[in-house]
């Protein structure tokens, strides 16, 4: 069903039409150019490990800088956020330490496909599966969201069906995905992220006006207003944000199959770990920049007011505003250009979350406990049905989001509740002695629970209660909800571990 907005659609235009066909038809060849030479599993999941680093560190990007990050970035600063939300960004810094020093090399060393099979030889099977079902998980619910996103807004700012935005965009991206492998993913990932760099960069100069004091108007609203230095523990202030980045962070890319997935497709250990800061040190500007484009939509329309504007905002619908402005406000072939870039962010999440999806599949599952010892041309069928399958999937699943409001906030709920615990596995991974497999996953456990009795149950405010249902703003904030349970599934299975009778610990590997 579609959504019930409706505002006045502009017309979109002969030559923006030709431009995002254009954009779509290089996509499909370059993918399937890339991944012509693909030969068996091991080269469709990680290229041989000699694609260059360059491209890995922008295909990297290109996955984390969805059109998430495009669309629900601005549509946050624009709103009562303003730019708190961006505080997270230097953190990002801190991100590329940890993953270059400590976990990356260690990921190298260990020569998994993937990063699930480490938690194996580290812990044990059921740490494997509990993270390989949370990954597939997360893809799912991710690629359908990074779907739906650019396709609402063509939608609702064309009048375009939105069904078919979303069957089109995903028709396109299995296509390449499907046929081009981790080259074709990465070939395509690093042509998207320059369009979607030359986009973004483009629409900025299109909110200035003459006579207009830009900075002063968004001073007088508090639009640049970074900082909130509440301690509310039901709310989003400043603290919390900085404690979920450096979780969830650390997380994407120490843990998500889509990330460290790349890691093994660089030439080398020393490339790889440029591979992640061109990643970090890439999106760290372009975070910004997407906040302050929501800033410079605010300053646009309170000094040109607009009823569709205001129609979006009274619908909760401020993810399509960027949209909106670049076919109302942009020039003929560059509101294409924009909006082919709003496509191209959320083609490359998409590619690299079937691809890494496929490799989980027939690396932990498929390879691990039904079909050992076929030859890898089997496997690699496999992983193409499997792609394909996805490809379908989450198609499926953009439909079924097509009544969410705010994409950034749904979608770190979503990473929390999928993702539960998943860093505190990993990270007793990386411990001197082994922790127990029945200790790892009894933390894990306790760390559902505890997220479960936080969005359910668990009172804070006016007084500590567990009641249901949770009323509105009493509970804990979503952005603890991975922080407190990551905490909870290593320290509980640390002590566990060490107060159990068991098995002698075995010392660690170096």
């Amino acid at each position: 069903m579609e959504t019930p907005l409706s505002i006045p659609h502009p017309s979109f235009g002969t030559v923006n039409y030709i431009v995002l066909a254009i954009y779509f038809v290089a996509m499909l060849a370059v993918g399937i150019w890339a991944g012509r030479n693909t030969k068996g599993a091991a080269s469709y999941f990680i290229g041989e490990g000699r694609v260059h680093h360059v491209l890995v560190g922008l295909s990297l990007l290109g996955t984390y800088l969805s059109s998430l990050t495009m669309m629900a970035l601005p549509a946050m600063s624009y709103g009562p956020a303003d730019f708190t939300w961006s505080i997270q960004l230097p953190f990002l810094l801190v991100t590329a330490v940890v993953i270059t020093g400590f976990v990356l090399p260690r990921y190298r060393e260990s020569g998994c496909i993937s990063v699930y099979e480490f938690l194996e030889q580290r812990i044990g099977t059921s740490a494997r599966l509990i993270a390989a079902i949370a990954f597939v998980l997360l893809s799912i619910g991710r690629m359908g969201l990074v779907l739906y996103l650019p396709s609402l807004a063509f939608h609702i700012v064309t009048g375009a069906n939105l069904v078919a935005c979303i069957v089109v965009m995903g028709v396109v991206v299995t296509i390449y995905t499907v046929l081009g492998g981790i080259k074709g993913v990465i070939w395509t990932d690093a042509i998207q992220v320059v369009i979607f760099v030359i986009g973004a960069l483009a629409s900025v100069f299109y909110f200035f006006t003459p006579g207009v004091d830009f900075f002063a108007v968004a001073n007088q609203a508090h639009k640049l207003r970074v900082l909130d230095l509440r301690t509310d523990i039901t709310q989003v202030v400043t603290l919390w944000l900085v404690l979920q980045t450096l979780v969830e962070t650390i997380r994407i890319y120490a843990t998500q199959q889509d990330m460290t997935q790349r890691y093994m497709t660089a030439e080398s250990t020393r490339r790889a770990n440029q591979s992640v800061w061109l990643s970090i040190l890439g999106y760290v500007p372009l975070g910004y920049l997407f906040y302050f484009i929501g800033t410079g939509l605010f300053v646009f329309y309170q000094t040109h007011p607009d009823p569709a504007v205001a129609a979006l905002e009274s619908a909760n619908r401020l993810d399509s505003l960027y949209a909106y402005f670049v076919v109302t406000q942009m020039p003929a072939g560059l509101a294409g250009l924009v909006i082919a870039a709003f496509f191209a962010a959320a083609m490359s999440t998409i590619a690299s979350s079937m691809n890494s999806a496929s490799a989980v599949c027939v690396e932990d599952f498929y390879r691990r406990f039904w079909a050992r010892g076929r030859s890898d041309e089997h496997y690699l069928r496999v992983a193409k049905w499997l792609a394909l399958a996805w490809g379908v999937l989450h198609v499926v699943m953009a439909i079924l989001f097509m009544r969410i409001a705010q994409a950034q906030v749904a979608w770190s709920q979503v990473m929390a509740i999928c993702t539960c615990g998943i860093l505190g596995l990993m990270a007793l991974a990386f411990l001197r002695t082994r922790v127990r497999a029945s200790a790892a996953v009894a933390g894990w456990v306790v760390s559902v629970v505890a997220l479960l009795l936080m969005k359910f149950c668990l009172q804070v405010t006016p007084s500590l209660a567990l009641t249901y249902p949770l009323p509105p703003d009493t509970g804990i904030n979503f952005l603890l909800w991975p922080v407190v349970t990551n905490l909870t599934s290593f320290g509980v299975a640390l002590l566990l571990d060490r107060l159990l009778p068991g098995a002698k610990r075995a010392a660690a590997t170096a």
